[in-house]
């Protein structure tokens, strides 16, 4: 068993503190991984709608054009919020894990 007493307080802070900011890279990549699936689907959405059966009128995209420009805003955002945890994080290990 580790006796936890042997390890310095501010390393186990250090510790807490990258696994915590480690959960919230992940959950952020988790984020961006579904904003990119919807942006995919929507650009196939778009394109079946333009190609309807028997010469058919195309039905409008205005609203999925719609939707995509907010989803690349929201990627935008993820991104930025993903560097700024990988900066944080890396910021974090040397304090956390030096030998």
């Amino acid at each position: 068993m580790l006796d936890l007493s042997t390890i310095p307080e501010e390393v186990r802070l250090a510790r807490g503190e990258y696994a915590t900011v480690r959960a919230a890279h992940e959950d952020a990549k988790k984020s961006l991984q579904m904003l990119c699936g919807s942006l995919s689907s929507t650009a196939s959405q778009v394109l079946r709608r333009m190609q309807p059966d028997n010469d058919d009128v195309p039905d409008s995209v205005e609203a999925l054009i719609a939707g995509a420009r907010n989803t690349l805003v929201l990627m935008e955002s993820c991104t930025t919020e993903i560097e700024a945890l990988a900066k944080q994080r890396a910021a974090l290990k040397p304090k956390a894990w030096s030998k």
